[in-house]
């Protein structure tokens, strides 16, 4: 009989993508990151996923504003370099992860879902 494994995070990669998300989601409140013209809209740090070996961290963003989710990623992965020196200065890790930014679409099926249950069909 075969078996599938079943992949569940542990605990420590858990702490650890909660504190990264905090880390990040200071550095974005402050607003000064090295863009020009800087974020003039609020922009949410929703999850931060690890890899296995805490290398990696995916870190989804979701921006209020319609008009500026195709180029929040664009301007994110220009100061990217910047961003990861500012985590590893707020957390103690012995490696400092690799973030890769991605753009959170749970609210927009969410609300597609909402709308689909709403209708009278």
């Amino acid at each position: 009989m075969i078996y599938k494994k079943k992949f569940q995070k542990s605990s420590r990669s858990l702490k650890v993508s909660e504190i990264i998300r905090k880390a990040i989601s200071e550095i974005l409140i402050k607003n000064e990151l090295p863009i020009d013209p800087p974020f003039n809209f609020p922009i949410n740090v929703t999850k931060v996923e690890m890899n296995s070996d805490l290398r990696i961290a995916s870190v989804y963003v979701l921006a209020h504003d319609e008009n500026k989710k195709s180029e929040l990623i664009e301007r994110l992965n220009k100061c990217k370099q910047f961003l990861s020196k500012e985590v590893s200065k707020l957390i103690s890790l012995k490696f400092s992860p690799r973030l890769v930014f991605k753009l959170d679409e749970t609210f927009e099926k969410f609300m597609k879902l909402e709308k689909i249950f709403n209708s009278k069909k």
